[in-house]
């Protein structure tokens, strides 16, 4: 399972990567600008409530769209603070999860893909700077 709430409390992990106290103008604890998307893969396609800051969302053309598409993955799959979750991967280059058995997604550089030995199932939903989202194929 995830570490943190997530993993421990999902339903009551309200999820964000920056908000007005930590990162806009203040500055005080940014979330590294080219690693925004990748932060939002995760928090978007796992458990919990995420939150989008409005500075990601509209400061941004990449992000956003990053962001748009990835809140349609979620909701497309059904993905809720109640979902499963079940970690392929946890390295130092790759995380790796499978959510709610319909969502596959890697984050980081590392080598990864849903699609290995027989199973060539897992179609690719979304990707961008280190991270990638693919879906079960419906049947």
């Amino acid at each position: 399972r995830p570490s943190s709430v997530i993993g421990l409390w999902p339903s009551r992990a309200i999820t964000f990567l920056e908000n007005h106290d930590t990162g806009s103008t203040l500055q005080h604890w940014p979330f590294p600008w080219e690693h925004v998307s990748a932060g939002y893969c995760y928090i978007l396609t796992h458990p919990g409530t995420p939150c989008v800051f409005f500075d990601h969302f509209y400061y941004d053309q990449t992000i956003k769209q990053d962001v748009l598409k990835l809140i349609e993955i979620r909701r497309k799959y059904g993905i809720s603070s109640k979902s499963e979750v079940v970690v392929q991967r946890a390295y130092n280059d790759v995380y790796a999860a499978i959510v709610g058995k319909k969502v596959a997604v890697k984050i980081g550089p590392g080598d990864y893909s849903p699609n290995s030995g027989d199973s060539k199932a897992w179609e690719m939903l979304h990707s961008g700077k280190n991270f990638a989202v693919w879906g079960l194929g419906e049947k």
